[in-house]
C-alpha cells in the first residue's frame, strides 16, 4: 500500500484577467507522504498559496485549472463534485489561512464558529461539539476556554486568534493540515509557541503537514522534506536537511545564501538580482533564467522538467555542470 497521502502532478492553473491570462501554476508536481511534515518555500508570488487553494478547489471565479491531477489517497480531487469536496474540506484536508482575523467572522462568537464546523463533520450534539471545542482550545494553550469560547474574535490577540484557527483545524483530526504562513504578523515569541503547537498536535494526531512559508528557518526546524517553488513551478524537492546543506538548483542556492548568519563576516547581505517574474508574460524556457548566474542559451528556450538527481529532484538543465564547476 502506498505511503503517499497527496500527489500533485503537472498542475496548471491560470487566471483570466482584463490584462490577459496569468499562468499562475505551470506544471507543479510534488507529493506529501502520510505522517510527514513538508515545507513549501519560495518568494511571494511564486504560487505557494494558490497551490493550496487549488488542492481544496477554493480558488477565485476567474481561476481555472487547465491540466494536471491532485491525487488524495489515490483519488483525483479534480473529479470530485462540490458536495464531495465539502466533505473533504476540513475533515480530511484542513487549511489555515494567512490572516487569522479574516479567517474568523467578527459577528459570531468563537463557540458559534467552532461548534458549527465540528457538527458539520462529526455526528454529535451541540453539547458534545462544545466539549470538543473547549478541549481543543485547551490543547492550543487558551486559558479558561469554558468562558472564552463565548467571546468574539476582537476580544483575542492575533496570537490567540491563530490558536483558535488551529483548534478548529485539529478538532476534526484531518489527514493533512495545510498551514499557510501560520506565523505571519506575530512576534518572535508567539511564533515559536504557535509552531510548537503545530508540531506537537501533528505528532499527537499522526497527521501530515504542508507548511507554506517564506521563513526558511521555520522550515528547517519542523519539516522533513521541502519543495522549493519559483514562478509557478517546483524547482527543487528533497530532504530538508540535504537541501539546506547542499542546494542544487540555482534559485535554491541564491535563496539560502540570502539568509543572514552570525557565523559569516560580511557587511552586506546577499540578494537575488532582479524581480519575481510577471506571470502574465513569463520568461520563456526556465522562468528563473533572467536572474540566474549560470544561465546558458538553452535556458531561454527550453523549460527544464523535474529530474531525479541523487536523493532529490531538480528542474535545471545544468545541475551536473554546475556541481562539477564546468559552468560558473
Amino acid at each position: 500500500m502506498s505511503d503517499t497521502l497527496l500527489n500533485v502532478k503537472n498542475l496548471k492553473l491560470q487566471f483570466d484577467t482584463e490584462a490577459g491570462i496569468v499562468q499562475a501554476l505551470d506544471g507543479v508536481t510534488f507529493d506529501i507522504k502520510k505522517n510527514e511534515a513538508v515545507g513549501i518555500v519560495g518568494e511571494s508570488g511564486c504560487g505557494k498559496t494558490i497551490t493550496s487553494h487549488a488542492i481544496l478547489r477554493i480558488y477565485p471565479f476567474n481561476a481555472k485549472i487547465t491540466s494536471g491531477e491532485i491525487l488524495y489517497k489515490g483519488h483525483d480531487l479534480l473529479d470530485f463534485s462540490e458536495k464531495q469536496m465539502r466533505k473533504v474540506r476540513g475533515a480530511n484536508i484542513a487549511l489555515t489561512f494567512q490572516d487569522p482575523m479574516s479567517s474568523l467572522n467578527p459577528v459570531f462568537t468563537i463557540a458559534d464558529q467552532l461548534i458549527d464546523v465540528i457538527q458539520l463533520h462529526k455526528k454529535c450534539s451541540p453539547e458534545e461539539a462544545r466539549e470538543i471545542a473547549i478541549e481543543q482550545m485547551k490543547k492550543v494553550g487558551i486559558s479558561d476556554p469554558e468562558t472564552r469560547i463565548d467571546e468574539y474574535p476582537h476580544q483575542f490577540s492575533g496570537g490567540m486568534r491563530q490558536r483558535i484557527i488551529l483548534a478548529r483545524a485539529f478538532a476534526l483530526e484531518p489527514d493533512l493540515l495545510i498551514a499557510d504562513e501560520p506565523t505571519t504578523a506575530l512576534d518572535v515569541t508567539i511564533q515559536a509557541q504557535v509552531l510548537e503547537i503545530i508540531k506537537n498536535l501533528r505528532e499527537q494526531y499522526g497527521m501530515s503537514l504542508m507548511l507554506i512559508t517564506h521563513d526558511l528557518g521555520v522550515v528547517a526546524e519542523i519539516t522533513e522534506r521541502v519543495h522549493v517553488f519559483y514562478g509557478g513551478n517546483v524547482v527543487e524537492s528533497g530532504l530538508t536537511k540535504e537541501v539546506f546543506q547542499s542546494p542544487k538548483h540555482p534559485y535554491t542556492k541564491a535563496l539560502i545564501s540570502s539568509i543572514p548568519s552570525l557565523a559569516q563576516d560580511r557587511t552586506e547581505l546577499d540578494v537575488i538580482p532582479g524581480n519575481v517574474p510577471q506571470l502574465i508574460n513569463p520568461p520563456t524556457g526556465c522562468r528563473f533564467n533572467p536572474r540566474c548566474a549560470y544561465k546558458q542559451d538553452k535556458c531561454e528556450i527550453d523549460k527544464p522538467e523535474l529530474q531525479i538527481y541523487n536523493t532529490r529532484k531538480v528542474a535545471c538543465h545544468f545541475t551536473n555542470e554546475i556541481e562539477n564547476g564546468t559552468i560558473s
